[in-house]
């Protein structure tokens, strides 16, 4: 996995047990490759500057070599994998283009194993949004039979899937798919895009590491509802973010007047605030909010200042998918495994209910529209 942040390659060794929404997944190793003199390559082409087709090949087969020495890793500790799953670059979300950048014949051949990919295609075949694709994934690793749980990915963008707990049915089979129809996913907004944003720029580090440095500040009234009006706008647009949600340089502008502790301050109470109001719209005239529980994960749940905030404007209890059997830092390459999985099964791997997608049926392996 390798996310909107384009910062690392993240890979993780799972143990699957089980077929298709049966499986359960067991993560068993990590490991971690930074991105290099890629990270600047990626930028740029995600920016959409120009590129011969000789370079951006050139890329897509530069990311997979990248890739190879982490899986190598895991491969020499945990034995060759049955199944590779690779979710590539995001350099293009506008549904229903999407773009998934690497060469996975690179990855397939030096690995010995089967390889699945490009996992977002389907879905926007069908005319889904193609995202938020973990919600699946989340229902699979963290419902709770008695208790709503919100997931809050807190990556480049942050997105959250909201978890009910299990219906009453007839039977298993019609708990399951009565639980699957009432799972929602969405987009919300700018998160650590915007935060690195602010600590290269304005505070001359590649990231605040822990949040120290928006610890440090305060968050500033002004700034703060015109940078929560932008944010907000987002969310409320309803749709999956991508290239065509670029604001940085209008969200950095509205704290352009602010020290860099200030700024770092306002934008997370801002991201904060956006993702609580999130949170509230959809637990509304649903449970009591005491019963519902925030699991936070991705490179933003190691901001302790993000995750101190989101807590205080959600008014909820606040905690790391770590707590559940997944370290946050891992959650997404555990999905994107599970996924793949589920995928190599012939199941589809998104939910109606949160991308938009019309009816999908499986022949022979491949997805089709079912027929109405």
């Amino acid at each position: 996995m390798t996310g909107t942040s384009i910062d690392a390659i993240d890979t993780a060794a799972v143990r699957i047990s089980g077929r298709g929404l049966a499986a359960r997944a067991t993560l068993v190793g990590q490991a971690t490759a930074a991105l290099g003199d890629l990270t600047p390559r990626l930028r740029s082409a995600h920016r959409q500057d120009a590129l011969t087709a000789g370079a951006f090949a050139a890329l897509a087969r530069d990311l997979a070599l990248a890739h190879l020495a982490p899986l190598r890793e895991l491969a020499r500790v945990h034995g060759t994998p049955h199944l590779v799953v690779l979710h590539g670059q995001t350099l293009f979300h506008q549904p229903p283009l999407s773009l998934q950048l690497i060469n996975a014949s690179v990855v397939a051949h030096d690995l010995g194993c089967a390889v699945v990919s490009n996992l977002r295609a389907v879905d926007l075949a069908a005319g889904g949004q193609g995202a938020p694709i973990t919600p699946l994934a989340d229902w699979m690793l963290f419902r709770s039979k008695r208790t709503w749980r919100v997931i809050v990915n807190l990556g480049g963008f942050s997105n959250a899937t909201v978890l009910p707990p299990q219906p009453v049915a007839t039977s298993p089979q019609d708990s399951r798919a009565a639980w699957l129809a009432a799972v929602r996913g969405f987009d919300l907004c700018l998160c650590n895009q915007l935060l690195d944003h602010l600590a290269r720029t304005r505070g001359a580090m590649p990231f605040d590491r822990d949040g120290n440095l928006a610890r440090s500040g305060r968050s500033v009234p002004g700034p703060l509802q015109a940078l929560h009006e932008i944010l907000d706008a987002q969310r409320r647009a309803g749709r999956s973010l991508g290239t065509a949600d670029e604001i940085l340089a209008l969200a950095a502008a509205t704290l352009a007047s602010l020290s860099p502790a200030d700024a770092l301050a306002t934008a997370v109470e801002a991201i904060a605030t956006t993702i609580a109001a999130a949170i509230h719209q959809h637990l509304a005239a649903k449970e009591p909010r005491a019963q519902a529980q925030v699991l936070v994960a991705g490179g933003g749940a190691k901001n302790l200042a993000l995750v101190a905030a989101l807590a205080r404007c959600a008014a909820l209890p606040v905690i790391t998918t770590d707590q559940h059997d997944c370290p946050s830092d891992a959650r997404e390459s555990v999905a994107m495994a599970l996924l793949g999985a589920v995928a190599h099964d012939g199941a589809s791997i998104t939910l109606a209910g949160v991308t938009g997608r019309t009816q999908l049926r499986v022949i022979d392996g491949e997805f089709l529209l079912a027929r109405r």
